[in-house]
């Protein structure tokens, strides 16, 4: 292995302002879960000392997913507590559940906790994660990210629009933060397919967000899970700066239901309790829908982050040539199938074929071996926007080869692409060094 002359790095750097934005950072720096709507008021038919029924009540179940599992933070997205959020249910319902959380805990409140004058119960019982009494806002940094958890209950602090004292705190927060990837978090959600539907409401916290860069925001009161493609305040799909919003109203305490899609929403579950879990990377994060014991369904990929813009990699490492992947193969992580048109392969590349876990990028020679049809293929990072412009051209049933530069995506992966008239083709991927 051996290090480039300035010249060499500096034909790295030109060929990589044409290429979407990746960073230098790809190990795992903290991983959290989080989920809203959780714990039953005592008082609830379900309740049956804690353990809930087949009908709701499934706190317990939720929160036995992350007991000891090494989680480095917990997001609530409020209504935690059923069904005024008083103490006594806090620690009655709440405290022998997800309370066994407490000491990682980041909670945000909901309508619910504000069943008790000033919400007293919740800030009693969280006391200083809590916050204020009088706000319910606040920020914290953790694993390179920065948090944001606001409070929607806008009536009891003082409203939530333009120059309300929560939205003059969020832009400034947001200015003191800049150039980190960033996720907010709050109760009510701005958009969503359940029986609130979308709320404009909150569209000023949107539009700071979105002006700052901000990258996944985070909500309850529906009591589903969905997932949405990053979108604008608005509500148009912008794969290049949007918002990705979750809302993960999955926390046990019921279920409701979709009434009507809402444009932009990719995925959406009505049946299932549960918790998303975030893993977070200097340059993006990965999601993954956690079901309770028993249950099936799940969601799971990866974004980039797009407000942490990267610093140039200044070292180039050659490597004795090495195949990261090989649609030839049988079916893998680095093996077929083909790719058929239209579809996608994310492979790992840090941590393989001595690619150090924190390179930044690759010097990869691509291979498309037998296309059925002309087109062609591109390679990018894991989670990133689809680029414009192609990595190989293909023809049909010739065999072609191209050398390209391959910034990489979260946890060190990348992605390849084919476009064809029709049929598969097989993709060849070799790396002869690396960048960090």
């Amino acid at each position: 292995m051996s290090r480039p002359t300035a010249a060499a790095a500096l034909t790295f750097l030109a060929l990589a302002a044409l290429l979407p934005p990746a960073f230098s950072q790809t190990g795992a720096a903290a991983i959290v879960v989080a989920a809203g709507d959780i714990a039953c008021d005592p008082a609830d038919a379900n309740f049956n000392g804690g353990a809930g029924t087949a009908a709701g009540c499934h706190m317990k179940a939720t929160s036995d997913l992350l007991v000891g599992a090494g989680y480095d933070a917990a997001l609530l997205l409020g209504d935690n507590q059923y069904e005024d959020g008083t103490l006594a249910k806090y620690q009655v319902s709440y405290d022998p559940s997800w309370g066994r959380l407490k000491a990682i805990t980041r909670p945000a409140p909901g309508n619910h906790e504000y069943g008790t004058p000033g919400a007293a119960g919740y800030y009693s019982y969280f006391g200083a994660a809590a916050g204020d009494p009088a706000k319910g806002w606040g920020s914290f940094d953790l694993g390179g990210w920065h948090f944001i958890a606001l409070n929607s209950n806008c009536a009891a602090i003082g409203g939530c629009g333009p120059g309300s004292p929560q939205e003059q705190w969020l832009a400034g927060d947001l200015a003191a933060h800049s150039g980190v990837c960033t996720l907010a978090y709050w109760h009510h959600p701005r958009f969503s397919s359940g029986p609130h539907g979308s709320d404009a409401t909150f569209q000023t916290f949107w539009d700071d967000l979105y002006a700052a860069g901000a990258d996944v925001v985070l909500n309850g009161h529906d009591h589903i899970y969905e997932r949405f493609a990053p979108q604008t305040p608005a509500g148009a799909a912008d794969p290049a700066r949007g918002i990705r919003q979750f809302v993960v109203g999955t926390g046990g305490k019921n279920h409701t239901s979709i009434v009507q899609v809402q444009p932009n929403s990719e995925v959406r579950d009505a049946a299932t309790f549960g918790v998303l879990e975030l893993t977070l990377y200097a340059n993006g994060y990965a999601w993954r829908f956690r079901p309770e014991a028993g249950q099936t369904f799940t969601d799971s990929g990866l974004g980039q982050c797009h407000a942490a813009l990267p610093g140039p990699a200044a070292d180039y490492y050659t490597l004795a040539p090495c195949r990261l992947l090989d649609t030839r193969l049988g079916a893998g992580p680095s093996g077929g199938p083909s790719l058929a048109t239209g579809t996608a392969r994310t492979f790992p590349v840090g941590g393989t074929c001595a690619v150090p876990a924190d390179a930044a990028a690759v010097a990869v020679n691509v291979t498309a071996v037998n296309p059925a049809t002309g087109g062609f293929v591109q390679l990018y990072p894991a989670g990133a926007p689809l680029p414009v412009a192609s990595t190989l051209n293909a023809g049909a049933g010739q065999t072609r080869a191209s050398n390209a530069i391959l910034p990489l995506g979260p946890g060190g992966q990348a992605t390849a692409r084919a476009t064809l008239a029709a049929g598969t083709v097989d993709l060849v991927v070799d790396v002869m060094g690396y960048f960090r």
